[in-house]
């Protein structure tokens, strides 16, 4: 019964993810003409995800398809962290890696628990996968858009950053 429902709203969830990033793409389109916004737009982010995302959503028929999708994600990531090598990194750029890595994680741990260790039985891992997968997504809509830290992970990575840095000899503090 729990697969059958999965069965039927998996698709109609993955159309409206995908128009998400096409909607977001659109607007990061708009938004680049302005060339006070130029500078800081996630656009390139922005259409690298779509293009990857759009061709993999015809994927789900396949057995392998977490195995497809997590090399999709590990390949957008990698994309993304090369061309932006040399571009300054904005919010969208760091949220959107964290959202690649952690999804082709989860793409990975299915594809172990389903194909390698063949599992078929419902347990918390496909939990986890179900909401992370759609929380990170929409999380990277809503970057991708808005281009803002609404959650707070480029302020942890500046605190970690700052409090995991070697002192310098003679620092009293």
């Amino acid at each position: 019964m729990f697969l059958a429902a999965v069965d039927k709203i998996a698709p109609l969830i993955s159309v409206f993810i995908n128009w998400g990033f096409m909607m977001a793409l659109l607007f990061n389109l708009v938004s680049f003409s302005d060339e006070r916004r130029r500078a800081r737009s996630p656009l390139w982010i922005c259409l690298i995800i779509t293009l990857s995302y759009v061709s993999t959503a015809f994927v789900e028929r396949y057995s392998h398809a977490y195995l497809y999708w997590f090399f999709a994600d590990v390949g957008t990531a990698l994309l993304i962290a090369f061309i932006y090598t040399s571009i300054h990194k904005i919010v969208a750029y760091y949220y959107c890696l964290c959202g690649l890595t952690f999804n082709g994680i989860l793409h990975y741990l299915m594809y172990v628990d389903l194909h390698l260790k063949g599992n078929l039985e419902p347990w918390w891992l496909w939990s986890v996968y179900s909401f992370g997968i759609n929380f990170m997504d929409l999380m990277m809509i809503l970057v991708l858009i808005i281009n803002k830290d609404f959650l707070g992970l480029c302020r942890i990575g500046r605190f970690l950053k700052a409090s995991l840095a070697p002192k310098k000899v003679g620092d009293n503090g």
